[in-house]
């Protein structure tokens, strides 16, 4: 079966820390490795604010995966992932074969709006 290209974003637990996210981040690109998978791009979005509560956590480290693998291997990967105390959550997509690969998160324009001054300037109209 040919390799197929696919987006995993992937949910750790905040309490692994900067250091533990990275190991489980390594772990997780080995199995990619390990089932013949070959990696495009890894990015590091970071601990983030999570919309609702996941497994009574309100914040957790993102880290998104863009590879290629076969079917057989993606759901090898899933099943490890799922066994994997670290990971809140996952989600896997099938990419199409000519999509462009994800931008970097600070070239998205939600981040631009995020932290940023406000409209009002030097507190005009409060």
């Amino acid at each position: 079966m040919s390799d197929r290209r696919y987006e995993t974003l992937v949910l750790i637990h905040p309490d692994q820390g900067e250091a533990g996210s990275k190991e489980v981040e390594a772990r997780i690109r080995t199995l990619i490795e390990g089932q013949g998978g070959s990696i495009g791009q890894v990015q590091e979005w970071g601990l983030r604010e999570l919309s609702y509560p996941v497994a009574k956590q309100r914040r957790g480290y993102y880290v998104l995966f863009e590879y290629r693998a076969t079917p057989a291997a993606l759901q090898e990967i899933e099943r490890n992932l799922k066994l994997m105390e670290p990971v809140l959550r996952f989600v896997s997509v099938r990419q199409d074969e000519n999509a462009p690969l994800a931008p970097p998160r600070s070239a998205r324009p939600a981040d631009a709006e995020e932290g940023g001054e406000s409209e009002l300037g030097d507190g005009e109209g409060l």
